[in-house]
């Protein structure tokens, strides 16, 4: 007696554990070709250029939180409408003139701002600030004249108050 054939062969592509074969390691080789064009053509703005000359400033850079500190400095500030406002406190011999407020992203270095604040009365301080709100930014206020400096990281939103202590 001859057997017969109960089952017709399939062509290859036909066969789901086939495409399951070759379907993962084509996704596989696509992405990582995705991730190479994505590594080769974007710039790694985490790692900082001077990474060598920042390490070995660290030291002398603390001195300035120091004297901020024993200055008791204390500020309030305010971003709205593209404008800042500080009021300053502590035990100056001499307010500053001016001061300069780094608002710094946490990632993206072209994110980052520099104003200027002038003095325009006793304790207080008025700048243009042009900066995306609400962000979370590393804030640094600091006189270069008088050399002292105050930071504090915080979600900066429209007309909202930050206190910025010296530690």
């Amino acid at each position: 007696m001859k057997q017969q054939a109960s089952e017709q062969t399939r062509p290859w592509y036909k066969e789901p554990i086939m495409w399951l074969v070759v379907g993962v390691p084509l996704v596989t080789v696509c992405w990582g070709m995705v991730m190479l064009t994505l590594a080769l053509s974007s710039k790694d703005s985490l790692v900082s250029d001077s990474y060598y000359k920042d390490g070995m400033s660290y030291t002398e850079n603390t001195e300035i939180d120091h004297k901020a500190g024993r200055l008791q400095v204390r500020a309030n500030l305010v971003i709205s409408d593209h404008e800042a406002r500080l009021n300053l406190q502590g035990y100056f011999d001499e307010e500053p003139n001016m001061l300069l407020l780094r608002l710094i992203h946490p990632t993206l270095q072209d994110r980052d701002a520099d104003v200027l604040l002038q003095r325009i009365a006793d304790g207080l301080y008025v700048g243009a600030a042009e900066v995306d709100l609400p962000s979370r930014r590393h804030i640094w206020l600091q006189s270069p004249d008088q050399g002292w400096r105050v930071r504090a990281t915080e979600n900066l939103s429209d007309g909202q108050v930050i206190t910025l202590i010296a530690k």
